[in-house]
């Protein structure tokens, strides 16, 4: 149902759709030819078919290797996605005094050696990932001293539960920040054991069920001197909740309250190294079934867990699209013409904690938007800045509307019409959202900034060109400008 332009909701957009005159990227929008630059050069319109393997999830194995440090003995870790945030996670346990192995997608890390207790700011400021040592740090060796995350600009995603929970477990606190043009920068926190042994249990409820908080808080608790209540927590049937519970439970944590928002934890004196494999991204499957329904293919992928995307089957197949499941971890996707008969339809999203709408495929449904027929409203709920691949998408021939944390995305038969450009990359799933958008449109896509792309997805230029995409990883040598 097409939507018309509520005043309430955008009573003042802060960019509107590119019109032809300015359509395009300024050059000075683009990086400086200052050092290399590795982009995605994709041809477009793209048809894809064949199958697709998915790796390991990216946002489980973080948690995971963190949790490593809670063990002694050796962890061994399954089905590890090659992308850049798994190296740097590993580059901070290393940096930490652990002993990690990499090999064949697999990741062994034995933490007795860890002799250090502050993570490296340079390594930390790669990924928000890092964070999630303070916990074991405190847990187990009783001291952390850990700088401020980083990650993707998509918003404020304040640690205040974090440290706050950890104060409830008996940790003192301090944050210390150096305020930069009105902005805290390079921050560091300090936390250490009051008692100066370890972390005791307590009592502490989430402001907001915060899934980073919650793991954070889990591993503390799992080493903790006593029994400890956590409530108003990210609900244990959360994806990768559920995979680090499992793994801390197998290492000899007691957990208890799958299901609900409150967990009962008593900890241990001592957890013991374990083997997991990690479950497959299902953020990355979404991606790619969007990318089938974008490009009208038929794509089959494995393995999948369709239970953990079952907020995106049900959008796509309002859509029109015929989605199959082949066998227990195999999808099969069409949007293909010959398969559904007409074109694709808008669809609202609202983005929510799971099992709602995931805030990760939120930039690559608005790019699918683009091309379905009528309007559709997109709600972002989780992070407050999480549009600036509308403006990205618009210099692609989008038609989008947004103000604050809504969007009001028009299709192709109320005005967009993508089309080649130069685009940046500014965070991990904007960044994907533009390839996609890429294989759709006609003429030559090149994507500046590739490196955020990177840090979650494995291989996905090969990936799609397996595919049938026509698209090219390339390094641009800078050439001086002649002033």
């Amino acid at each position: 149902m097409a939507l018309s332009c509520n005043n309430t909701l955008f009573p003042k957009p802060f960019f509107t759709s590119c019109s032809s005159q300015t359509q395009g990227t300024h050059f000075s929008d683009l990086p400086q030819p200052t050092k290399q630059d590795t982009i995605f050069k994709i041809k477009g319109p793209s048809t894809l078919s064949g199958h697709i393997t998915i790796s390991g999830s990216k946002n489980a194995s973080l948690p995971l290797l963190a949790a490593t440090l809670c063990c002694s003995g050796t962890s061994l870790l399954h089905n590890l996605p090659n992308v850049s945030d798994i190296q740097a996670m590993a580059s901070i346990l290393s940096s930490l005094g652990a002993k990690v192995d990499a090999f064949d997608g697999k990741m062994m890390v034995n933490s007795d050696g860890v002799g250090k207790v502050e993570v490296d700011l340079e390594e930390m400021k790669k990924i928000r990932g890092g964070f999630f040592v303070i916990g074991p740090l405190v847990a187990r060796f009783g001291e952390a001293v850990v700088a401020l995350p980083g990650g993707c600009n998509i918003g404020k995603r304040p640690v205040d539960l974090h440290l706050r929970g950890l104060r409830a477990l008996g940790a003192v606190v301090e944050l210390r920040q150096v305020l930069v043009l009105q902005c805290y920068r390079d921050g560091k926190v300090w936390a250490r054991a009051a008692n100066g042994r370890g972390l005791v249990g307590g009592k502490f409820r989430l402001d907001y069920p915060s899934v980073g908080a919650t793991e954070t808080l889990m591993m503390a608790a799992s080493m903790a001197d006593g029994t400890t209540m956590l409530s108003n927590v990210a609900k244990v049937m959360e994806p990768e909740v559920v995979d680090l519970a499992r793994f801390l439970t197998d290492c000899g944590a007691w957990i208890e309250g799958a299901g609900s928002d409150n967990l009962i934890i008593r900890g241990k004196r001592q957890l013991y190294g374990s083997e997991c494999v990690i479950k497959p991204d299902r953020i990355e499957t979404g991606t790619f079934m969007l990318a089938a329904a974008i490009t009208r293919s038929c794509i089959l992928m494995s393995p999948v867990i369709p239970s953990r995307v079952s907020c995106l089957i049900d959008k796509l197949s309002q859509a029109g699209c015929k989605i199959s499941r082949l066998d227990q971890q195999t999808l099969q996707v069409s949007a293909h013409p010959s398969h559904i008969g007409y074109d694709l339809k808008s669809f609202d999203i609202k983005t929510n904690p799971f099992p709602g709408f995931p805030t990760d495929l939120q930039p690559q449904t608005m790019a699918l938007l683009t091309t379905c027929t009528g309007s559709s409203l997109v709600e972002e709920s989780v992070f407050d800045n999480r549009m600036t691949h509308a403006r990205e998408l618009q210099k692609l021939g989008a038609r989008i509307q947004v103000s604050g944390r809504n969007a009001l995305v028009y299709g192709f038969d109320e005005g967009s019409s993508l089309q080649g450009s130069r685009v940046i990359a500014r965070d991990l799933r904007g960044g994907v959202s533009l390839i996609l958008a890429g294989l759709a449109a006609k003429g030559t896509t090149q994507i500046h900034d590739i490196a955020h792309i990177e840090r979650g997805y494995e291989n996905i230029d090969m990936k799609l060109q397996n595919l049938g995409a026509d698209i090219q990883r390339l390094t641009l040598t800078p050439v001086p400008l002649l002033l």
